[in-house]
């Protein structure tokens, strides 16, 4: 098991999406000028923290998972449908299983919205700095 940050959620959400839909253009940056319909987009749209204990925390990503369609609300409803299976559970680079949560969407202007959040605990490790040794000889009288 390896340490989960965001960038890991990020990697597992694209790789997962390009091997459900392997036409489509997938970022997860920025929407490039002149997208086109079929194209998906991953973004993070907010995120917390809470301390467990001294230790563990958790943490709650929400991505936003946006579809552009070709003028068919009736398009990004079956993508939407199709989403809640896909993304249900991923598998980050580490080998970690996340499951989906608080799975909503929204359509605007032939574009779907669609939020999951990946919910997990961290661990700081508890790596603890020692001081140098001290080597002193002491002389009789």
């Amino acid at each position: 098991m390896a340490q989960i940050d965001t960038q890991a959620i990020i990697d597992a959400l694209t790789l997962k999406l390009r091997t459900e839909y392997p036409d489509a253009v997938i970022d997860d940056e920025d929407a490039p000028q002149g997208i086109r319909p079929g194209a998906i987009l991953v973004n993070l749209t907010n995120a917390g923290q809470s301390q467990l204990n001294p230790h563990r925390f958790h943490r709650t990503p929400q991505f936003d998972v946006l579809y552009f369609s070709d003028n068919s609300n009736a398009e990004c409803a079956a993508v939407a449908d199709n989403l809640c299976m896909v993304l249900d559970t991923i598998t980050t680079p580490g080998g970690d299983i996340l499951h989906g949560s608080g799975m909503t969407w929204s359509i605007e202007d032939f574009v779907l919205h669609f939020l999951v959040s990946y919910n997990h605990n961290v661990i700081r490790s508890n790596e603890q700095i020692t001081m140098e040794t001290l080597d002193f000889q002491e002389e009789g009288r």
